[in-house]
């Protein structure tokens, strides 16, 4: 994750919500879009809410390839987790038999990231890296924080006066 940006993040979900507040009400071509700068070097990915319209804890909002909007409830008693129990019981093992290939890798923190082979820009980001006449932010943090500590010291003696 980038340094000092933290603060502008929100959840994904928080952010479709959002956009979706905003279709409609914006004018002209402006098309409000949700981007997700995915980490590892994913890229930036632009999410729009599609059949899935709306959400709350109590029903999901659904449109289909028709245009028929619909309602779906929720759960009502609706517990994470509670099934864990049941499958300990019945598959004493499952937990060392889950899937650590594609998507299910990820959601299970065994990969980061999947990335196809062969990607062009994982190799141009290696050769810009090796330039010796590249340099980027990152190889001033150094020089950054030895400011930020005099600016902090001159300002501490300023006031000592």
């Amino acid at each position: 994750m980038s340094e000092g940006i933290g603060h502008f993040r929100a959840p994904v979900t928080k952010g479709l919500e959002i956009i979706e507040g905003l279709r409609g009400h914006t004018s002209g071509y402006a098309v409000p879009t949700f981007v997700v700068d995915a980490p590892g070097g994913g890229g930036k990915i632009s999410l729009q809410p599609n059949y899935l319209i709306s959400q709350s804890p109590e029903k999901v909002v659904l449109r289909n390839f028709e245009g028929v909007i619909t309602s779906y409830p929720e759960p009502e008693n609706y517990v994470p987790g509670r099934a864990e129990g049941y499958f300990k019981q019945v598959y004493p093992d499952y937990e060392k038999k889950k899937s650590n290939a594609g998507i299910a890798a990820i959601m299970n923190d065994s990969e980061f990231n999947l990335i196809p082979e062969g990607l062009g820009r994982i190799d141009r980001r290696e050769k810009y890296k090796d330039d010796p006449a590249h340099a980027s932010l990152k190889d001033k943090r150094e020089k950054r924080d030895e400011l930020k500590e005099k600016k902090i010291h001159g300002t501490t003696e300023k006031n000592d006066s």
